[in-house]
């Protein structure tokens, strides 16, 4: 049996489409909500990093091996898809701070901040929705927070004038902790009880995105006081940021096109771009530059996740960016040696 034919048998379909491909207006009122009850939401940060684990946990347990083999032994492409991350980001971030509120004020620094920082989680959650190849986005991720500790604090030196101290060895076990022992533990589920990954892929969606709901309670709720007590700048910090992601995004699927990858590759590629781990940003925004540049980080977060979810959902459906027809998608190789293109039935 297929996991089509398990969310067909027990009629999955329709909650994943409230749950899931509904999510940029969960999103909007998730963060509504965690501010206008702040109160209620805030023990919710506590579940922050499982919930992030779990969303990793998920995407491993979907994860095409074969694919993440061809890439480990063909690295180039990945090296270059990060690579990118870390030039058009940091570019972006600092002429959207240039050009809205001057480079060297703290709201200025927050925008900065939110563009030199590893690639999101959510960068992974939303190329697995949107149709991207997952194994390519979750090999760039772990390329951005192996170079991250060394990048966030010379370009923010470079780009900003002032230190950015991160110790190193910290911040690569949070990252091990929260990302990779999640990823590896649901890559190795699937791999020994491989009947896992056709009884739990239809619900994936809905779990992933409950977890990242629970996410932004956390975040929104936790950062009330700051984003209260500077309410009256936020419609020019949401203006910004709004620019900053979609730019980036835009940019990451045409960088995509340059190196000439698949359209699979390419939606990846938007999200590794465009998204960045804004809530790390937020923190060390918080402890270099203050509660301002904090507020820019906090609206960069909500609206990756919201425009990124919204592109994820609209990439969901069946036809290539751009093109106005069916993409062409790449196999999946079963354990036996057959290939079989997504949307067709295992059984075939």
């Amino acid at each position: 049996m297929s996991h089509d034919d398990v969310a067909k048998s027990l009629d999955v379909e329709g909650a994943v489409f409230v749950i899931s491909r509904l999510m940029p207006i969960w999103i909007v009122l998730c963060a509504a909500a965690a501010f206008q009850f702040h109160s209620i939401f805030t023990p919710l940060g506590a579940v922050v990093g499982p919930g992030i684990g779990c969303v990793m946990f998920f995407m491993g347990i979907t994860l095409d091996l074969a694919r993440l083999k061809m890439l480990l032994k063909k690295p180039l492409t990945v090296v270059l898809g990060s690579a990118g991350k870390w030039v058009f980001a940091p570019v972006t971030g600092v002429t959207t701070a240039v050009i809205f509120c001057g480079l060297h004020t703290a709201i200025g620094s927050g925008i900065v901040m939110a563009g030199i920082v590893p690639s999101g989680t959510s960068a992974n959650l939303n190329s697995l929705i949107g149709g991207g190849d997952v194994a390519y986005s979750v090999t760039m991720s772990a390329v951005d927070t192996l170079v991250g500790p060394f990048l966030t604090p010379l370009i923010a030196k470079l780009c900003i004038g002032t230190g950015v101290h991160l110790a190193y060895l910290p911040f690569v076990w949070k990252m091990v902790r929260l990302v990779f022992l999640p990823l590896l533990s649901g890559i190795a589920l699937q791999s020994f009880i491989p009947t896992t990954r056709t009884y739990l892929t239809p619900f994936t969606p809905l779990l992933s995105a409950f977890a990242l709901y629970g996410i932004v309670l956390g975040i929104v709720s936790g950062a009330f006081h700051v984003l209260s007590l500077n309410s009256d700048i936020i419609p020019l910090v949401a203006l910004a940021v709004l620019l900053q992601v979609g730019v980036q995004m835009v940019i990451g699927y045409l960088y995509g096109r340059l190196l000439r990858v698949d359209d699979r590759s390419c939606r990846s590629l938007v999200f590794e771009v465009g998204i960045c781990n804004s809530a790390l940003a937020a923190v060390l925004a918080q402890d270099v530059f203050g509660s301002m540049a904090a507020v820019a980080a906090i609206a960069n977060m909500v609206c990756n996740l919201t425009m990124g979810s919204m592109v994820a959902a609209l990439m969901k459906g069946n036809l290539r960016i751009g093109k106005g027809r069916k993409r062409k998608e790449r196999p999946q190789i079963l354990s036996n040696g057959k290939e079989v293109r997504y949307g067709e039935s295992l059984r075939k």
